[in-house]
C-alpha cells in the first residue's frame, strides 16, 4: 500500500471505531460480549494457557489487520476503476 493509501486507510479506521462506538448497537453488544468471554477464560485457565491465547489473540489479530488493509486497498482500486471515464 502506498503512502497516501496508508494514511486514508488509517484515517478512516480510526473513526470508523470512534464511530461504531457511539452509534452502532450491534457493536456495542459484540465489544460487551468479547469483554465477558475474556473475564470467563481469565477465570478458567492458567496463567500459562492465558499466556497462549494471548498469543493466538496477538496472531489472528496481526492477520485480520492485513486482510482489512487488503481489502480497503482493494475497494479503493474499485472505487477508482468505477469513477472512470
Amino acid at each position: 500500500m502506498d503512502e497516501y493509501l496508508d494514511c486514508l486507510f488509517h484515517y478512516v479506521l480510526d473513526h470508523m471505531h470512534v464511530d461504531a462506538r457511539l452509534d452502532l448497537i450491534d457493536y456495542s453488544r459484540c465489544n460487551a460480549a468479547e469483554d465477558m468471554a475474556w473475564k470467563a477464560l481469565e477465570k478458567a485457565l492458567t496463567s500459562e494457557q492465558l499466556n497462549l491465547v494471548e498469543d493466538y489473540k496477538a496472531a489472528l489479530s496481526g492477520l485480520r489487520f492485513l486482510e482489512d488493509q487488503l481489502l480497503f486497498e482493494k475497494a479503493v482500486s474499485l472505487g477508482k476503476w468505477m469513477t472512470r471515464p
